[in-house]
């Protein structure tokens, strides 16, 4: 793989959620982010929008699966668990400790991702050719 678009926008929202972070260990006196759950609030759908609605969760499940990829698959999995339930924690009992367990999670899955996405290799010609494909290539005529 290669880092695309998509890469450079999820870091724009990675950079929000740090600088709406900051902003609140600072006692910052800017709506919504003044509150614990506020902060939590934006983390989370920052996160949501830039990381779940951006991403291609669906290439870690085509294809062949290489242990390197099932074990990312389960790391990603185990953070994202994570951050929804600091996320909740944090939403429901306004813990700042579960914001800051949110924060590190959402920050340690960007990472993982655009690490993965930049050592990756691109996928050469002739990958991605499994028992099908020879359905695309080897047309017979309808009869009809």
């Amino acid at each position: 793989m290669r880092l695309t678009w998509r890469d450079a926008v999820t870091s724009l929202f990675m950079a929000a959620i740090v600088v709406i972070y900051v902003a609140y260990l600072r006692d910052t006196g800017a709506w919504l982010v003044s509150s614990t759950r506020g902060t939590a609030t934006a983390v989370l759908v920052l996160g949501a929008v830039g990381g779940c609605s951006l991403g291609r969760i669906d290439e870690l499940f085509t294809g062949s699966r290489s242990r390197t990829t099932r074990i990312f698959t389960l790391c990603a999995s185990l953070l994202g668990v994570t951050a929804l339930s600091a996320a909740i924690i944090a939403l429901v009992a306004a813990n700042a400790a579960a914001l800051a367990v949110l924060f590190a999670a959402t920050m340690a899955l960007w990472v993982s991702s655009t690490v993965r996405h930049a050592l990756t290799p691109a996928p050469g010609p002739g990958t991605g050719i499994d028992a099908r494909t020879h359905e695309a290539i080897d047309r017979r005529p309808a009869h009809h």
